[in-house]
């Protein structure tokens, strides 16, 4: 009998010492973001979208790290959208079929010959003027996996290019409008509450964009 009720609470320990062990599963995270890269979608006729997404892996919780991570991330981010608006659209002609395949989709997400005409199209009317595109550019989401890393998304949208530019002319009181005023656009409302105890995700609207 105290040979078995040894076994009995060895297994019980054991099992309970597996379940403390187990990964608990997080009430948000980055398991649904876009991942990390640029991508040019069109969504035609006349309409495209592009969006950057930039991460970091962090194992920290603290507050203040957190934030400062996705500091870090939102300047990386306006400058990997600036170097991709650079190299992929002010110099297309240099690119080759097979390069922009890399990047471009249609709304399905598919590489098709309509997604890279679509992309020609788009080329064409702002490879001249590519600041014209940065002004435009929007926050659209981030979101933080406890343990694992952070993500962030900013992007460009063709009816976003038309606002900003209008707000940008605009006179308010001698001056124009901001950068910041025309990031502000129509930047989606964050769908779920940032939590460090449970994970965050903040990409609820992103098909919105």
């Amino acid at each position: 009998m105290k040979l078995k009720g040894f076994l009995t609470s060895l297994i019980a320990g054991a099992s309970l010492l597996t379940a403390s062990n187990t990964t608990p599963v997080l009430a948000g995270s980055c398991e649904n973001a876009p991942a990390t890269g640029t991508v040019f979608k069109w969504t035609g006729p006349d309409t495209w979208k592009i969006m950057t997404t930039v991460r970091q892996p962090i194992t920290s919780a603290n507050e203040r790290k957190v934030a400062f991570a996705y500091k870090k991330l939102d300047l990386k981010a306006q400058r990997e959208l600036a170097r991709w608006v650079e190299v992929n659209v002010k110099n297309a002609s240099s690119l080759t079929e097979a390069e922009k395949a890399k990047f471009v989709v249609d709304a399905n997400d598919d590489v098709t010959e309509d997604s890279l005409e679509g992309f020609e199209e788009f080329v064409d009317t702002f490879s001249s003027s590519t600041d014209a595109l940065l002004v435009g550019m929007i926050n659209l989401g981030d979101c933080h996996t406890l343990g694992e890393e952070v993500r962030l998304t900013k992007g460009i949208n063709s009816e976003n290019i038309v606002a900003a530019q209008s707000m940008k002319n605009k006179n308010f009181g001698g001056s124009t409008a901001s950068t910041n005023d025309s990031n502000n656009l129509s930047s989606p409302t964050q769908t779920y509450r940032r939590d460090l105890n449970k994970g965050y995700s903040g990409y609820g609207n992103l098909d919105d964009f």
